[in-house]
């Protein structure tokens, strides 16, 4: 089963924490991303009938417009959004065995199209 996300607007690329001696922190112009972004997530999924999270998954993710940032960092701030939002359940290698991302600058319209395709569970070595 294959579900689709949309997201429009800027993209804030997955921050690299900062630290002030004490404590790890990212940015709020991020963490308010993530937020937003989570709370898309969610929402959409309840609308396309999503009701538990996917185990296993290949994800596609198209960039739409210009910006800045680095596509990994983009990947990384999806994927967390993704996990953080109910959609996927870890975003390790073992459960998005399959990322995709393209980058599309000349869209006029920024922002996200986020494809989640579940993945049956490899069978292990031995078994029937």
């Amino acid at each position: 089963m294959s579900f689709k996300f949309i997201l429009s607007g800027v993209v804030i690329p997955k921050a690299r924490p900062r630290f002030n001696g004490k404590i790890a922190y990212t940015s709020d112009r991020y963490a308010a991303w993530k937020d937003w972004a989570i709370a898309q997530f969610s929402s959409q999924a309840m609308n396309l009938g999503l009701q538990a999270p996917i185990d296993r998954a290949a994800v596609s993710i198209q960039v739409q417009g210009a910006m800045r940032g680095d596509l990994d960092n983009i990947a990384g701030s999806v994927l967390d959004a993704l996990v953080q939002g109910g959609i996927l359940t870890n975003d390790s290698a073992s459960r998005v065995p399959e990322l995709h991302i393209t980058y599309h600058p000349r869209c006029k319209q920024k922002g996200l199209v986020v494809t989640v395709e579940a993945i049956a569970a490899a069978k292990k070595r031995g078994a029937a």
